[in-house]
């Protein structure tokens, strides 16, 4: 059922990611458009990844503290729903409820939220197939209706504008999602630069380097003299790299660090720069392709600060999923995975039944459901959430 936003209340959206954080608001009365201006906008720090997984709890909760520092009436204004896309979502943060908690703490709920229902418990479709959608059990005036996604899914919603269709992510780390927004969800890789992200920034960057270390080790192929002085210039002699990036945490975004570089030795006509570069787009196109699976439409789109780096990488992209999928239309991403955050907001708090929560891939807390008793299992609705697969998604999207 569609409803109207009540009236000064705003929408919040929040990316979180490796590379940084950003959050955006908008009020009633703004294009509830995904490419939109919204009101308020707001930058944070990365995530860091520790012994204890990610800290994407406390990045949202600095951001929220800062955008009710930045709206003084936000107690009086009230939220009318909030969405987070986060990296690691399914493996790296301990419990998608604990953004939930965040969110509800630090956002005030509209009038029409806080005392009780409008439309009744919000609804997800299921399929037989897959795990039963989790609704959280939020009691009535503990906050605003919330989502919590993936970054890969903020990402596709922004690219794809909330249509149908396989997004490929690429900035430190690379994924890509095919979806039909209901029962089919596709991921391919995100595995983390260990183990894939095949033609993100740290790939990129890692293949540099590998490029500079044989040309300083002196052997007669895949070394490349420019890059080697680029890299020495940018993290010292070659005998001191082990120290400075194994004993990193922030590994795959020191690596991502030197995808600049690569770039401008291939624009200044660097082969082995070029090759790698090529080399990335080909692999984008691969994971592009293999999300295209049964179900979801033959629309696409790619997204992500790496592909700014142009022709030379989107090129090779574009060559080559002509040739694995020439059925498909791709086109360019019409927003970020921050407008993606944005739209899933505004989507939440104006067509509730019309978003469908996915584990792990996505979320939904509602303040519109009864207080009944969760350890009753004849109760459906109030039910802990079935356990979420085991999904590694190391990665996230500029």
């Amino acid at each position: 059922m569609s409803r109207s936003t009540a009236d000064g209340a705003w929408v919040v959206g929040l990316d979180v990611g490796g590379s940084g954080s950003r959050l955006a608001a908008r009020r009633p009365g703004a294009p509830s458009s995904s490419v939109a201006a919204p009101d308020v906008t707001l930058t944070g720090r990365p995530v860091a990844i520790g012994p204890a997984g990610s800290d994407a709890v406390d990045v949202v909760r600095d951001l929220l503290a800062r955008f009710r520092a930045h709206v003084p009436s936000l107690d009086a204004d009230g939220v009318a729903a909030a969405a987070v896309g986060a990296t690691g979502l399914a493996s790296l943060v301990r419990d998608p409820a604990e953004l939930h908690a965040v969110l509800r703490a630090a956002l005030p709920p509209t009038a029409e939220n806080g005392v009780g229902a409008v439309t009744g418990p919000m609804t997800t479709p299921t399929s037989s197939s897959t795990p039963r959608d989790p609704v959280l059990d939020v009691r009535p005036g503990s906050g605003p209706p919330t989502a919590v996604a993936a970054d890969a899914v903020t990402a596709h919603l922004g690219a794809l504008g909330g249509r149908p269709g396989a997004v490929v992510a690429v900035g430190t780390g690379a994924i890509a999602l095919g979806t039909d927004l209901r029962d089919v969800w596709h991921r391919v890789d995100g595995w983390g630069h260990l183990l894939g992200d095949l033609g993100s920034g740290s790939w990129i960057g890692a293949q540099g380097l590998r490029a500079a270390v044989a040309a300083h080790d002196g052997r007669d192929n895949g070394g490349s003299t420019a890059l080697l002085a680029a890299a020495t210039e940018r993290f010292g002699p070659v005998p001191a790299w082990p120290g400075r990036l194994y004993t990193r945490a922030d590994r795959a975004q020191v690596l991502a660090s030197f995808t600049p570089d690569v770039a401008a030795a291939a624009h200044d006509g660097d082969t082995v720069a070029r090759q790698v570069l090529a080399g990335a787009g080909t692999h984008l196109a691969t994971t592009l392709a293999a999300a295209l699976v049964d179900g979801v439409p033959p629309l696409a789109a790619a997204t992500g600060g790496v592909l700014a780096i142009g022709p030379l990488l989107t090129g090779a992209f574009r060559a080559r999923l002509a040739v694995l999928r020439p059925d498909v239309e791709l086109v360019d991403a019409a927003g970020t995975p921050l407008d993606g955050a944005l739209h899933l907001a505004a989507r939440l708090a104006t067509e509730p039944g019309a978003v469908v929560g996915h584990a792990p891939w996505l979320t939904l807390g509602t303040p519109h459901a009864p207080p009944t008793d969760p350890t009753d299992p004849s109760d459906p609705t109030d039910r802990a959430p079935d356990p979420a697969p085991a999904d590694p998604h190391p990665t996230e999207e500029d």
